[in-house]
């Protein structure tokens, strides 16, 4: 997502083109891995999330504009990945807001934030919807690197990279053991939803 060297921003990330190359290569379903920052004092850094909705605080292109096609997403995850993601990590689960970024949120963006969701992130918004659009099961894995700005004195990046660094191997064991539990058939409806939003 953000090049070998981590050198792409999140509001520069070519997401239409990675999801592109991933229909075209035929990929079914993917697990988003995604670092989030916490505005609840019982999801603390360290932990996993799991996302079960979504709000765009975002300025960037979502659609692969295929003629009128309104996606459904009054359920914007799949399913089936998801329950699988829960049983696995014994994760939080709720809504993630995402933000445009490269820059991390004020306190006043964290206090309004904080009344709709319980993570901020970057990257999840909009890989979410153009897998929708191309009928591709998307499922997100989120690590909580920190506190959000205002619940703590001050954020480091070093701070978020150590984090994700000390849970490396557990997000590898995660994936390993949710990627065996995965059915081969699908039993969502993901795969339909554009055919289903066409005028």
């Amino acid at each position: 997502r953000h090049g070998k060297k981590h050198s792409v921003p999140p509001h520069k990330v070519n997401y239409l083109a990675n999801i592109q190359a991933m229909k075209n290569c035929k990929v079914e379903r993917i697990i988003a891995i995604n670092t989030v920052g916490s505005m609840r004092d019982e999801i603390k850094p360290g932990s996993f999330f799991i996302p079960n909705d979504f709000i765009d605080f975002t300025k960037r292109a979502s659609s692969f504009n295929e003629g009128v096609v309104h996606i459904d997403m009054s359920e914007p995850f799949c399913p089936e990945i998801r329950k699988i993601l829960l049983d696995v990590t014994n994760a939080s689960e709720g809504i993630y807001i995402a933000t445009e970024g490269s820059r991390l949120e004020t306190k006043a963006e964290i206090r309004m934030f904080s009344q709709f969701g319980e993570v901020v992130g970057m990257t999840l918004y909009p890989e979410v919807v153009l897998a929708r659009e191309k009928g591709i099961c998307y499922a997100s894995l989120c690590l909580v690197s920190n506190w959000c700005t205002g619940l703590q004195e001050s954020l480091s990046v070093e701070e978020i990279v150590s984090v994700h660094k000390e849970k490396k191997k557990e997000i590898m064991k995660i994936l390993d053991e949710s990627i065996k539990k995965i059915p081969e058939e699908k039993n969502c409806e993901c795969s339909k939803a554009f055919e289903k939003g066409k005028l």
